[in-house]
């Protein structure tokens, strides 16, 4: 009897100890599934991410280098719009440095646009973001339309945002303007020999504490 009863205490110890490895070794192998899960929802969110920004530094159309405070307009061409189903990108950057020389003061600066409205089209303004993110915002839908003292018409935007660049970094801010030119209007001939005209104004100044 006795020997059947250690027999017996000697097979639980046994079963015991299996069981323990068991579930060690589970408990090991769910963690290991959740690194491996986790390390691939990690890459996910950083290819995203950099899939976005090489998408937003691609394809700058204009520099413009704001060394020192001062104003300064420029237009964007669009002597070649005709209409389309895709949308017209049009990339500009400003940057308070170049490969040369980097600003010595703190600069302010503020965007104006405005634009004729000889063709039909629909404007869209975005400020580090890429157009087709989610949730990004569109600078143009606060433009007015507006009207000169001579009765021509424009959309206008004034800028109310001020943009700061310090001096102790090198920063850059990247526009994304998207222009839509509706493919219906590819047999209206009302629009054929219009031209649009689209300004940038940027009015910068020095940081004064």
């Amino acid at each position: 009897m006795a020997k059947k009863l250690k027999i017996l205490n000697k097979l639980k110890k046994e079963n015991i100890k299996y069981f323990e490895y068991k579930k060690r070794f589970l408990i090991v192998v769910i963690g290991l599934f959740l690194l491996i899960v986790l390390a691939i929802h990690l890459l996910q969110i950083a290819y995203a991410s950099y899939e976005s920004q090489a998408k937003l530094i691609a394809d700058i159309n204009k520099a413009i280098y704001l060394i020192e405070p001062s104003g300064m307009n420029f237009n964007i061409d669009t002597n070649k719009i005709e209409p389309s189903s895709k949308p017209y990108i049009y990339k500009f950057s400003i940057s308070n440095f170049n490969t040369n020389k980097h600003s010595e003061v703190d600069i302010e600066y503020q965007l104006n646009f405005k634009t004729t409205t000889n063709l039909p089209l629909t404007i869209e303004l975005y400020r580090n973001e890429n157009y087709d993110d989610v949730g990004a915002t569109n600078l143009f839908a606060n433009a007015k339309t507006i009207q000169d003292e001579d009765g021509a018409w424009y959309n206008y935007l004034e800028g109310t945002e001020k943009y700061q660049f310090l001096y102790s970094e090198d920063e850059t801010d990247i526009y994304t303007l998207v222009v839509y030119f509706p493919e219906n209007y590819k047999d209206a001939t009302d629009y054929a020999d219009n031209i649009e005209n689209i300004e940038v104004e940027i009015l910068s100044k020095q940081i004064i504490d």
